[in-house]
């Protein structure tokens, strides 16, 4: 695996973009008339803060990692189109066995490609390895502006529904440390949380009965996005989102009698087609799918603890897991604390990566805590089942909280596997503080 270190031609092309990229956002940037807009700039300059860190802890701290993986993969095939221009969208779109096909360079070796979510990766990241003549910070900044526009979507939802705290949803997704870290870089991560921000932004927009075709659309992009790279986000999301959905379009019916009836149909309907779907995404999703849970699991388990064990890596345990709905249960209250409030400051940092995340961990245990006393733990789970949003977001949060702390096993990989529920755990706490506290009426649907 090739490491690369920043040259000065890297530094200037990355500076090059950055200062295009700032000039084109002034054109982007949305109305004023939106509170949320006055962290549009903001949110800009520490995602550029956060991937030209990225670039580094990756050069100099970590001296490796997938992401180059996913550059060398992205540099061949942007020299192959650089060869042969007239075959660039058979590079960019043929499957692995066609891509074999097209004449190649030597020097690589194409088996790398058969993992269907490598080589989309590699796909992605040669567009910008070719408008960036091949320098890696460059190639990382401009990746992590496109991964950016998902995570803003999803802001920009949020703060549609609840205009009046945008400044804690900002807080508690756009400059989330975490989030910001590994929401950017040439990643599967920040691809991931940016198709979660895409299909949660379209289905409320599907809701408000706006921009339908594209909104569509984009939730089918998306989903394709994430069946290759993160399949198994969507076993949760997809259930969770139909739930949200439904509550929001029972809320609209005013007829109680209407309702009762009604109710019970679209819930059965939208489980129905969401089993259907949860199925097909399963089928298409490798080692990923459902009959293979148990499997990966295991295989996460067993390789993070030997590097626990002989690379002094940070790992930690839960102890034995039975994969079944009993065992699961008995672990969640573990999980959940694992991903959401681990690893603690005295007693699981091995390293300056893991005392960061440690730090933030611990200002978030705060803050949980600061919630619940200040709202009162009744209020708190009654605001938390009764609030539609409320009930959907913290769902999808702690079902994903608990499958990502039981398979992890290693804090490292975990502050990356987690960063699709933070942001719907912070804006359930946020949501959850101000409604107990100061009787705040949400902008309903």
């Amino acid at each position: 695996m090739i490491v690369y270190d920043i040259s000065i031609i890297d530094l200037f092309i990355s500076l090059m973009y950055i200062i295009l990229i700032l000039i084109g956002a002034n054109f982007l940037k949305p109305n004023k008339k939106f509170a949320y807009a006055r962290f549009f700039m903001p949110y800009l300059y520490t995602k550029i803060g956060f991937a030209v860190l990225f670039v580094l802890i990756h050069s100099y701290y970590y001296k490796g990692g997938d992401t180059y993986l996913y550059f060398n993969g992205g540099k061949f095939i942007a020299e192959q189109i650089i060869n042969r221009p007239d075959l660039a969208l058979k590079y960019l779109f043929s499957s692995y066995m066609n891509f074999q096909e097209l004449p190649l360079s030597s020097g690589f070796d194409v088996n790398f490609f058969k993992s269907t979510d490598v080589f989309l990766m590699s796909k992605l990241t040669s567009i910008f390895s070719l408008i960036c003549f091949n320098q890696f910070m460059a190639s990382s900044i401009l990746f992590s502006i496109f991964s950016a526009f998902g995570i803003w979507k999803l802001f920009k939802t949020l703060c549609s529904l609840y205009p009046s705290i945008d400044k804690y949803f900002a807080i508690g997704i756009l400059f989330y440390p975490t989030i910001g870290i590994w929401g950017s870089g040439i990643l599967k991560d920040p691809l991931a949380l940016s198709a979660v921000g895409y299909i949660f932004n379209a289905i409320y927009l599907l809701f408000q009965k706006r921009k339908i075709v594209t909104s569509t659309i984009y939730i089918l992009i998306s989903i394709y996005i994430c069946v290759i790279l993160k399949p198994y986000i969507l076993y949760t999301f997809i259930p969770v989102m139909l739930l949200w959905f439904q509550g929001n379009l029972s809320k609209r019916l005013k007829n109680r009698f209407v309702r009762f009836v009604i109710t019970p149909l679209v819930i059965v309907l939208f489980f129905t087609a969401g089993y259907f779907t949860i199925q097909s995404i399963s089928e298409s999703a490798g080692k990923y799918s459902l009959d293979n849970v148990q499997s990966v699991a295991e295989g996460f388990h067993s390789w993070h603890t030997y590097l626990a064990e002989t690379r002094n890596q940070s790992g930690y345990n839960l102890g034995e897991v039975e994969f079944t709905f009993t065992g699961i249960l008995e672990k969640s209250p573990a999980a959940i604390v694992v991903t959401f409030f681990r690893p603690f400051i005295f007693t699981d940092v091995r390293n300056v990566a893991t005392g960061f995340e440690a730090i933030q961990s611990f200002i978030l245990l705060l803050i949980t805590i600061y919630v619940i006393i200040k709202v009162k733990i009744w209020n708190f789970f009654k605001i938390l089942f009764t609030n539609n949003d409320c009930r959907a977001f913290m769902l999808f949060a702690l079902i994903f909280g608990i499958s990502v702390g039981l398979t992890s096993y290693n804090f490292g990989a975990l502050s990356r596997y987690k960063i699709p529920c933070l942001p719907f755990f912070t804006s359930s706490l946020a949501i959850i503080y101000f409604q107990g506290v100061r009787k705040l009426s949400p902008k309903f649907l």
